[in-house]
């Protein structure tokens, strides 16, 4: 279990600003106010306002002025639809696919690629979700805001894909007195409270502190599945003179799922029609459990260096057990009768994860040939620890599922017990990765109207993994163990201010992405390289509150990983499939975003996103990923300002993927022919609603509807483990809450 730290400067924070909160709030309005730092309040996007996103430059430059496509989804929209986890933000976030892989793990696409570049603060992670790594998101009750730039971000992120870079951005400790408290209650036995109290310390307010709980219970339209989920969370921000501010903070996250889904519907027969079994099918046993604890604490120091020039150095510490008790049915290909023969999977998992993260830079102003233009020099490093036990299930019960003589799943009632447990203090593997990176961007203003940006990134990467046997005895490092990279990664960009409504912008971005995947031969594939061309247009019709951009992307990859189609699969150590590279693969894509306020009382947020890759040979890549993504969401609030309504629609197209389907002919020994086939989900729309009132000046009731129209579709579709399965998207849910300002 994890140590205490975390929680021990939780409680020091709350318990000092419940002392010093009375004291403090008296004299607080007689006080001379402050110089408004726009970090410190929580900040609400309506189109442009004073949002300076720093994920792709580390330059203060508002939406329009960054030469990518960017989002940045508020609290405001958090809380209108009622979105209660990351998962949710980024589902209403243009061009962003949710792939499910199951009750507990997802994955995130942009433009045809896997999102694993993720920050904290603008401070670099990576974003990982399989049966050993715990993800770097918190509960969302902690963060102000989510700020999605899309394409490659190599200049300050080192190792990525060309996708997108997510930078979560905690809550600040607010100047003023700020708190609410949240009820939510709704479908599927879902329950969750949400507290949230912050401002000024001192009389003066240069000492401010914040503090964040929430408690989520909640079922799910999956059989089995039960989770809570605690988060607290707190943050002390300090202006110890008037150019040096320092900010120090932590939060705690534990999610227990009870009855936790470890896999995927199956799809197909066993004579190669399709199945149709339940959205609420899971193929776990009910003692299924999957513990995960994270820590995490940081800090960041701001110094003024004169009045042009600013350093600042941000860390992150994250902290993170992973326990997992698991048994899931397979892929497979069942009988029409609901007959599995083919032999189930169960895992026990003891894995400890430690993560640290710094990032410095200094940033300023010069000024040359009478011109003022704009610098920033820092430097970065993350490395992280992850260990796994080699504790493991012992010999199954008697009456465990297995492959001979076969067993029922439709209906699946799951009556055995779970294996003893051997325990060992042994290790299974550990694995290290060491990130660290330097780089340099410049902002030169040869014009009013015109901006160049170009900047570079050397980046040092280095992997190793030592495998130990049942002893405990370290293995002899081999080659392939050992992944070392260093690269430069170049970018570019250009902003042309035609009218001050209407911009037009040009980048190159460069990336590279070291990659765990191995060949036939058991050798780590060499990393993926990667370049990002986009241009496109940035408007302000009705001013700064509502923008509207359109822009064209290209992307170049080689040494692209899939998985290798003539391998046997899971035929390498781990029951891991074998991959292999292609290059010359190529992305071409667009996309139309509106967002902001195009009138009083009424917000508009509304994308459409194409984007099609091909190898080198025309064939298409990664189909599993819709060519065309549409999302409208709006809010109007009535005359009378008491009443708000809105709602959304969600859009794509077919996705579908490629693998051996059962022909509906059987062997001699009765196991089912396989050929060349394919799984598909035909395109989908899904429909919100929401309603709120506002009861008095403090209190408001809202209700929000999610699939109001009860569609039933899969998020996920794929051939994997001698099979193909699904995840089913979530039926109508319908939450209330009741939200009361302090």
């Amino acid at each position: 279990m994890l140590a205490g730290p975390g929680l021990r400067t939780i409680a020091l924070v709350l318990s000092t600003w419940v002392a010093a909160a009375p004291a403090a709030a008296a004299p607080a309005d007689a006080a001379a106010p402050a110089a408004e730092d726009p970090q410190d309040q929580d900040i609400v996007v309506t189109g442009e306002k004073d949002i300076r996103p720093t994920t792709s430059t580390k330059l203060p430059l508002t939406l329009k002025e960054t030469p990518q496509s960017v989002t940045v989804v508020d609290r405001q929209r958090i809380e209108d639809f009622n979105l209660t986890t990351i998962t949710e933000v980024l589902a209403q976030t243009p061009g962003v696919t949710v792939s499910s892989i199951d009750s507990n793990r997802t994955n995130f696409n942009i433009r045809g690629f896997a999102v694993r570049n993720f920050q904290n603060d603008g401070v670099p992670t990576i974003y990982q979700v399989s049966g050993y790594e715990n993800s770097p998101i918190s509960d969302i009750a902690i963060y102000d805001r989510v700020e999605v730039i899309r394409g490659a971000a190599g200049l300050v992120t080192g190792v990525g894909d060309p996708s997108a870079t997510i930078n979560l951005v905690r809550k600040r400790a607010p100047r003023e007195f700020h708190g609410y408290f949240n009820l939510q209650a709704g479908s599927f036995s879902s329950y969750r409270m949400e507290g949230d109290i912050g401002g000024p310390v001192t009389a003066d307010g240069s000492v401010r502190a914040r503090v964040v709980a929430a408690y989520s219970d909640r079922e799910s339209y999956i059989d089995l599945q039960h989770d809570r989920v605690p988060v607290l969370y707190g943050t002390i921000e300090w202006d110890v003179t008037p150019h040096t501010r320092l900010r120090v903070g932590a939060d705690y996250l534990r999610t227990d799922s009870q009855g936790a889904g470890w896999g995927s519907v199956p799809l197909f027969y066993d004579d190669g029609t399709r199945t149709d079994f339940p959205r609420s099918f899971t193929g776990a046993a009910p003692w299924n459990q999957w513990l995960r604890e994270t820590t995490t604490v940081f800090g960041a120091i701001e110094q003024d260096i004169g009045t042009r020039w600013v350093a600042r150095l941000s860390y992150n510490g994250r902290r993170a057990d992973n326990d997992s008790t698991l048994f899931n049915i397979p892929g497979g290909f069942p009988t029409r009768d609901g007959i599995l023969r083919v032999a189930p999977f169960s895992f026990y998992g003891e894995v400890d994860q430690n993560e640290d993260a710094l990032d410095g830079y200094v940033a300023g102003k010069v000024t040359l040939f009478g011109r003022e233009h704009e610098l920033v020099l820092g430097a970065n490093h993350f490395e992280r620890d992850l260990s796994a036990g080699r504790s493991a299930f012992g010999t199954p019960p008697s009456n465990y599922p297995a492959a001979v003589p076969g067993y029922d799943i439709d209906p699946w009632i799951p009556s055995f017990a779970p294996p003893p447990i051997v325990r060992t203090d042994a290790l299974l593997f550990s694995q290290d990765v060491r990130q660290t990176g330097g780089y340099g961007v410049v902002r030169l203003n040869p014009a009013d109207w015109l901006k160049i940006i170009a900047g570079a990134r050397y980046t040092d990467y280095r992997a190793d993994r030592n495998d130990y046997d049942t002893a405990g005895t370290l293995l002899p490092d081999a080659p392939s163990n050992i992944q070392r990279e260093r690269r430069w990664a170049p970018y570019g960009g250009v902003v042309a201010d035609l009218t001050g409504a209407i911009s037009l912008y040009a980048s190159y971005a460069s990336v590279f992405n070291p990659v765990s995947a191995r060949n036939r031969a058991n050798d780590i594939l060499p990393p993926t390289v990667g370049a990002n061309y986009e241009a496109g247009v940035k408007l302000t019709p009705f001013g700064q509150a509502f923008t509207v951009s359109a822009a064209g992307f290209h992307i170049r990859q080689d040494n692209l990983t899939i998985v290798d189609p003539d391998a046997v699969p899971n035929s390498l150590p781990g029951n891991l499939t074998p991959s292999l590279s292609i290059s010359g693969v190529k992305t071409w894509g667009g996309e139309l975003e509106l967002a902001g306020e195009p009138l009083p009382g009424w917000s508009l947020n509304g994308s459409y996103t194409y984007a099609r890759s091909r190898d080198r040979f025309g064939v298409r890549i990664n189909p599993q990923f819709p060519l065309h993504i549409g999302r409208v969401y709006t809010t109007y609030r009535l005359p009378g300002e008491r009443l708000t309504i809105g709602g959304g629609v969600s859009a794509q197209s077919r996705i579908y993927s490629v693998g051996n389907a059962p022909s509906g002919r059987f062997g001699a020994n009765g196991a089912p022919i396989l050929v060349p086939g394919e799984v598909s989900q035909r395109g989908y729309a899904l429909v919100d609603l929401l309603a709120r009132y506002r009861l008095t000046e403090r209190a408001t009731a809202s209700v929000n509807v999610t699939n109001l129209f009860d569609h039933g579709y899969y998020r996920n579709v794929q051939f994997s483990f001698g099979g193909a399965g699904g995840y089913y998207g979530e039926p109508r849910r319908v939450m209330g809450s009741i939200r009361v300002t302090l």
